[in-house]
């Protein structure tokens, strides 16, 4: 639970936030509290913005700190990745910590951060500062996260997708999601996450679709290669792929519709994963992400009944080769 949970829960917002954590995840999920309960979503395009922490001046970030809310109650400043600020830009706003906006809140988030830096020390001092760290008990945390989502996981699959995927949450939650989609409403077993999510830290299916979203051939080819060798299930990665193809194509729809600012929202994924998507989906025309999602299809018919010329190859190099076009295809589809 975050720090300041029951605060938020009974409309009491700080004037300033300083998140740090080294979890994507908690960062995404503390920021999305913040921001729904400072600002409605039909209200962000008046009172919220957006700053980059490269290369950001503390003047900008001030001033819009300062300002004071149009047409609602509160405005919502959002600093990412504040330690890329420099300590000069920090120190512009030491004076704000001590007398800030009581109609604004000021967000402001790092992966991690020199304490020794003025400005974080100060921010500290005046209770401003959170350390968000992962839960002690990732079993705890896992079974919590299934129940909140209304997932049946046997305990035995809890604890072999700890085993899996380790401990990061971020791709323990994206596990936990497709082990749903591929479950089906049925109780996730052990045997779901051998077929669907085992992999290693060095090779995995995430690492394929951001290779073939960067259009990186040769990365593609490579990740499937140790995918294959893994033993991993070819079906399984096909539907991954997939899932990850109608993420694009939902992500183009939202860019064109209400702007790049509402992806996260709109698919409820963590901002870093909105900036790679809104990245990705820029390299294809709409009209070819739905052929890219036909090819898919036969992809997954193909997993299930291999073709006569591919029996013939053997299961191994034939499901490989099935990914490779497929792999092919995708890439080739990109602008």
């Amino acid at each position: 639970m975050l720090p300041f949970a029951k605060d938020l829960a009974n409309g009491i917002l700080s004037p300033v936030y300083v998140l740090v954590s080294a979890e994507p995840l908690l960062i995404s999920r503390a920021l999305k509290a913040i921001s729904d309960a400072a600002v409605p979503e039909n209200m962000r395009g008046w009172n919220q913005q957006i700053f980059d922490g490269r290369g950001g001046k503390g003047v900008d970030v001030l001033a819009a700190a300062q300002t004071l809310p149009m047409m609602g109650d509160r405005r919502l400043v959002i600093v990412r990745g504040v330690h890329q600020m420099a300590a000069a830009e920090l120190a512009i706003l030491i004076d704000y910590l001590k007398d800030p906006n009581p109609r604004a809140s000021l967000v402001l988030t790092a992966p991690k951060v020199d304490k020794r830096i003025k400005f974080f020390a100060t921010a500290r001092k005046v209770k401003y500062f959170y350390e968000l760290s992962a839960p002690r008990r990732l079993g705890g945390w896992l079974e919590s996260e299934a129940n909140d989502r209304g997932i049946d996981i046997e305990r035995g699959a809890s604890r072999r997708l700890l085993d899996v995927v380790g401990k990061d949450l971020s791709r323990l939650s994206m596990a936990l999601e497709q082990l749903s989609l591929y479950a089906n409403g049925r109780p996730i077993t052990c045997a779901d996450v051998d077929e669907l999510i085992a992999t290693t830290r060095e090779s995995s299916v995430f690492e394929l679709t951001d290779a073939i979203g960067a259009g990186n051939r040769q990365r593609a080819f490579t990740a499937i290669a140790s995918l294959v060798d893994q033993r991993q299930s070819t079906l399984g990665v096909v539907i991954m792929l997939a899932r990850h193809i109608r993420q694009l194509c939902l992500t183009g729809d939202v860019v064109a519709r209400s702007g790049p600012r509402a992806v996260a929202r709109e698919l409820k994924v963590p901002p870093f994963v909105a900036d790679k998507l809104i990245d990705q989906a820029r390299r294809y025309q709409p009209d070819k992400l739905l052929v890219g999602l036909g090819r898919l299809s036969w992809a997954d018919r193909a997993c299930k009944g291999m073709s006569p010329r591919l029996r013939t190859l053997g299961k191994p190099l034939g499901e490989r080769l099935i990914l490779e076009e497929l792999a092919n295809t995708l890439i080739d589809l990109a602008r």
